[in-house]
């Protein structure tokens, strides 16, 4: 894979796959020794759940909102090549706090994608089943 892809899984609806498919599709690159970022921008946190991690801090609300680096957030799958950074329920208050904050669609972006983009090869976006501030953000970063 020579291109830096940031990948954002979304569907409004939930139950459709989402999750599974961005821990599925992460796991089989890793394998294939291609290094890989999961973001989980869902509240419910099931994709940190499901690679076997329980949410703590710093997580993907404390990035968002400036009170730690994505670096340190990110931590590892037990996947060699498949890293994630978590969320938790916590991440539901995106949608209040950033409110009115300037360019808040492009959070993710500049505090997630460009700064870890050189260290992936991929960064697979678990997206929230609605169409949220989490996912608008989701999508302009990939």
């Amino acid at each position: 894979m020579s291109r830096k892809r940031a990948i954002a899984v979304a569907n409004q609806k939930g139950g459709v796959g989402k999750t599974t498919t961005a821990i599925n599709l992460g796991a089989a690159l890793a394998v294939l020794e291609h290094h890989v970022l999961i973001v989980d921008c869902d509240p419910q946190g099931n994709a940190t759940r499901g690679l076997g991690l329980e949410a703590g801090e710093p997580d993907l609300y404390a990035v968002l909102l400036d009170h730690a680096l994505a670096a340190d957030a990110v931590r590892p799958s037990g996947v060699g090549h498949l890293e994630v950074l978590p969320s938790n329920r916590d991440l539901v208050g995106v949608e209040v706090e950033l409110v009115g904050t300037e360019a808040w669609e492009r959070r993710l972006e500049t505090r997630v994608v460009e700064v870890l983009r050189d260290r992936y090869d991929v960064i697979l976006l678990d997206c929230p089943p609605s169409l949220g501030h989490l996912t608008v953000n989701a999508l302009v970063a990939a």
